[in-house]
This record gives C-alpha cells, sequence and structure tokens, in this order.
C-alpha cells in the first residue's frame, strides 16, 4: 500500500541530494558542497558491501533468475526500497537481482517512547553488547515483539519476564527436564518410544505446530513462527507433568519402567526437534542443545520422506 501511493499518481521527482556535511559526496561539477540523500545511497551500498565481502558478489546481485531476494525494513523504508532503489537499478541497463519479496513493519518503540539516536533514546547495538546478555536472548525477544502487525515496544522488564516465562520455565526447563532424567536413569540413552493413544494426539498437536510454524516462516511471519517453537516445548512439559516418569521409575513395576523410559525418550526427540526448530532465531542455543544431544544438525532432518515440502515430526 505504501508503494502503490507513491506510484499511484505517477512517478514524480525526487530530490536525491541533501545539504548536510557527511554523506556520500556528489560526483558532479556544481554539487560538491551536496551529499546523496541516504536512503537513496544506502541500498546501493547493499552491493558495494558483498562485493566487498567476495569477489563472486555477482552470483548474487546479477544472477535474477537463481536468487530469490527478500528485504526486511521498517515501513518508512518502503518506497525507498520498492520504487527508488529498483528505478535505479533499471537506469543501469544491467541485468540486477531485484527484490522479489518486501516484508515491512510498524515501529518498535522503546519503553513508552519511539527510539531515536540523536536524543540517545532507546537501545542499540553497542548498548545491547555491553549488557553481556547473550545474543540469542536478544535475537528471541525481538522476534518474540516484533511490530509485524501493529506497533509494539521494547520494555526492559517485559525482556526480562519472557526471558523467564518462556526461554526458561517453559522451553529450558522441558529440555533440561528430559535430558536429565535420561542421563540420570537411563545412561544417556534414547530408548523405544512406545506410542500410547494419548501419545498419538499429543504428535497430532505437534505436527500441527510444525506446520504452522513452516507455512508462517514461508510467509515471514517470524513473531508468530517463533511462538509455535513455545507451544511444542508447552506440550512437551505437559506430557512430562502427566506422566510423572520420576515416580514411574521408583515403583518397580516392569510395565512403569517401560512406561517411563518411553515417555523420556520421546520427551528427549521432542528435545531434538526444539533444537532444530530454534536454529534460525537462537543459533548459539541450538548448538548447545545439539551438542548435548550428541546430534550434529545436518544429520537431523524433520522432512516428510514422501513430500519434502511437508515437515513432520515423527
Amino acid at each position: 500500500m505504501i508503494a502503490k501511493s507513491w506510484l499511484k499518481g505517477g512517478l514524480q521527482p525526487r530530490c536525491i541530494t541533501r545539504d548536510l556535511k557527511w554523506g556520500t559526496p556528489v560526483p558532479l561539477k556544481g554539487y560538491e558542497s551536496k551529499v546523496f540523500y541516504v536512503w537513496f545511497d544506502a541500498p546501493i551500498g547493499y552491493m558495494s558491501i558483498t562485493a566487498n565481502y567476495t569477489d563472486k558478489w555477482e552470483a548474487w546481485w546479477k544472477n535474477p533468475g537463481n536468487v530469490v531476494y527478500y528485504e526486511f525494513m521498517a515501513k518508512d523504508n518502503v518506497p525507498f526500497h520498492s520504487v527508488v532503489f529498483p528505478a535505479t537499478q533499471l537506469g543501469t541497463g544491467s541485468p540486477w537481482t531485484m527484490v522479489n519479496y518486501l516484508m515491512s513493519t510498524e515501529y518498535l518503540n522503546y519503553e513508552d517512547a519511539k527510539f531515536s539516536k540523536s536524543r540517545g533514546i532507546g537501545v542499540f547495538g553497542n548498548d545491547a553488547r555491553d549488557t553481556g546478555i547473550p545474543a540469542d536472548i536478544w535475537r528471541f525477544y525481538l522476534m518474540y515483539t516484533r511490530p509485524e502487525n501493529a506497533d509494539s515496544a521494547f520494555k526492559w522488564e517485559d525482556l526480562m519476564l519472557k526471558n523467564n516465562s518462556e526461554l526458561l520455565a517453559n522451553l529450558g526447563n522441558f529440555v533440561n527436564r528430559a535430558l536429565k532424567f535420561t542421563k540420570d536413569n537411563f545412561g544417556s540413552k534414547i530408548g523405544e518410544v512406545r506410542l500410547t493413544p494419548e501419545d498419538q494426539v499429543l504428535m497430532v498437536q505437534i505436527n500441527q505446530c510444525i506446520k504452522q510454524y513452516v507455512d508462517l516462516l514461508e510467509k515471514c511471519r517470524e513473531r508468530d513462527a517463533i511462538s509455535q517453537i513455545f507451544s511444542i516445548s508447552r506440550i512437551g512439559n505437559q506430557l512430562m507433568q502427566a506422566e510423572k516418569p520420576w515416580k514411574l521409575v521408583k515403583t518397580k513395576v516392569v510395565e512403569d519402567f517401560v512406561r517411563a523410559y518411553s515417555v523420556v525418550s520421546l520427551c528427549a526427540n521432542i528435545s531434538c526437534l526444539l533444537a532444530v526448530l530454534i536454529q534460525p532465531f537462537m543459533p548459539n542455543m541450538s548448538q548447545v542443545l545439539l551438542d548435548q544431544l550428541n546430534i550434529p544438525l545436518e544429520k537431523v532432518n524433520i522432512l516428510s520422506e514422501s513430500d519434502p515440502k511437508l515437515r513432520l515430526f515423527r
């Protein structure tokens, strides 16, 4: 809608320079005192940065038939990336890779105010680093509060609350209980999973979460996708709490021991699934969990053998 408003009345002349002391100088006689407007200049930097990183940069930027190009930004940058930048690319006459999907968000505010570098309002990259809070927690919280459909706010109190309630009490608690119980009672070995009708119901619920997770990521709805991960760990916690394997192993009844082993092994498998699903959001945490499971990421496959596009947990 934002881009359409720029195109609705036909393309209009737009100034691409500014009278500022900082910026990229305009290499044109008579314009020595001017610099390029930052959002005319910045998208061109995407290509130059890639070219500085690798001499194979054209495999990305001049390969429109084989590269699918996504852009993520706040809504105020949409016109520059959907109209001005593509027009610049077309104007060169070169076969540039052009944006296929442009995903914009609403605004992320800071507490009860707007982010502002000039006024020192907000938390920025160096601030985040100096807190000592692991990068994965920042990634988690920024995705969890991503303003996909409406403005949202970064709040320190909420960051701590979400970390404690979701990462620790939900996901962390489930994985820790499953793997510790496996280590303490079954020598860190995963046993045969014997699914009861109740277990099969849970499996259906988990598969539904996985399908939604994939569908949401395909639509670039990261906030809603990450919520599916915590729904799965919540199901795992409910299974552990309902079956109470810590009680079953103490009864000295063979059937109870077998059931406890099956439940815990199922929970360990769910933990493996979670390690894969959190990888795009929390890569470091994912790797720690996979190391604990002694499973390389590339060895984990949650694809359906009959339909590679359909992700299933088995």
